[in-house]
């Protein structure tokens, strides 16, 4: 009866000491991997000469979530490898979709100008004339041994609200090298081209309601 009791007897403070020590002797051996969000943002520079006007156009412009295709409908970043290989990275994600960061830039950037009377992302008891959304075709980080870049396709259109008209339409296809293994790069560097582009369209836009006046011989 004295042996059965000491097989199982509580353990002892040693014990309890060497499963703990074990414990954190494997955890240490484990990489502890974290997710990392990023933003594609930017400050609108109001220094654009073109883009500055006396008065507002008079008109309200709604700019609605652009269109994207499935495999590119995701927060997490996307690697691209060849012209039919992509793949997802797991702990680099987007803090905000691009269809939907992009949209609400488009705003930030029309209203910083002050470039029609209203833009906003919803009209709820006015109906807008006006109507900005387009398309993401790309965007993605090329990923190969020796070259990186941030790649951006995408095309932006005004549309007429009642007649959905396109108005005007600007598609663009850029590639910017990166260094390898900088995601915080990689997010500044769409961000720019989106700065860079947005700013074409809305020239081209103001070009349309206020056609530039020809000189005469």
């Amino acid at each position: 009866m004295q042996k059965e009791y000491q097989l199982f007897r509580k353990p002892t403070f040693h014990t309890f000491f060497a499963l703990i020590l074990l414990f954190s002797l494997s955890g240490c051996t484990r990489q502890i991997l974290l997710t990392s969000y990023y933003l594609i943002e930017y400050q609108p520079r109001t220094t654009n000469q073109n883009l500055i006007l006396e008065k507002p156009l008079p008109y309200l412009v709604q700019v609605r979530n652009f269109k994207i295709p499935r495999s590119y409908d995701s927060i997490r970043i996307i690697a691209r490898y060849s012209s039919h290989q992509i793949n997802y990275y797991r702990y680099s994600l987007w803090a905000v979709r691009p269809q939907i960061a992009i949209a609400d830039l488009m705003v930030q950037h029309i209203n910083a100008y002050r470039i029609f009377k209203n833009c906003q992302r919803e009209f709820l008891q006015e109906r807008p004339q006006y109507e900005i959304t387009g398309k993401i075709l790309q965007i993605e980080r090329y990923e190969s041994d020796q070259y990186s870049a941030a790649h951006l396709k995408v095309q932006i259109s005004l549309y007429d609200y009642e007649t959905n008209e396109i108005l005007v339409n600007h598609t663009f296809d850029r590639e910017v090298p990166i260094p390898q293994e900088k995601m915080t790069i990689f997010a500044k560097a769409i961000s720019d081209v989106i700065s860079v582009e947005t700013e074409i369209f809305l020239e081209q836009t103001i070009e349309f309601f206020i056609p530039p006046v020809e000189e005469e011989d």
